[in-house]
């Protein structure tokens, strides 16, 4: 059974939401995932601060936008977010593991 939805409104007035807006746009011609993730937490804390919180942020377009560039930066699919659970596992175990790099 698929849970019932809400929805929340994302003020363009409010400058906290507008600049975040306008980094997530900026970033989706971004390659640098250090530069993009920093950004990203530099707004959700903004967001967060401004009073945006819990669903209403997870789900606010501008972590959409955020995320969406992080799985088309890394090349996100099921088969690659299976393989890299089972890396994980292992690099905890301390075992060495290969993994794909798909180049830019």
């Amino acid at each position: 059974m698929q849970q019932q939805g809400t929805t929340a409104v994302a003020n363009g007035s409010e400058p906290v939401q507008r600049k975040a807006a306008a980094d997530a746009n900026a970033v989706q011609d971004a390659c640098n995932l250090m530069a993009i993730v920093g950004c990203f937490h530099q707004h959700l804390l903004a967001l967060h601060r401004s009073g945006v919180y819990g669903s209403d942020l997870i789900n606010h377009p501008v972590s959409l936008a955020f995320v969406s560039k992080l799985a088309s930066l890394c090349r996100f699919s099921l088969d690659r977010e299976i393989a890299a659970f089972e890396a994980i596992d292992k690099i905890e175990r301390g075992e060495t593991v290969e993994y794909e790099v798909i180049p830019l």
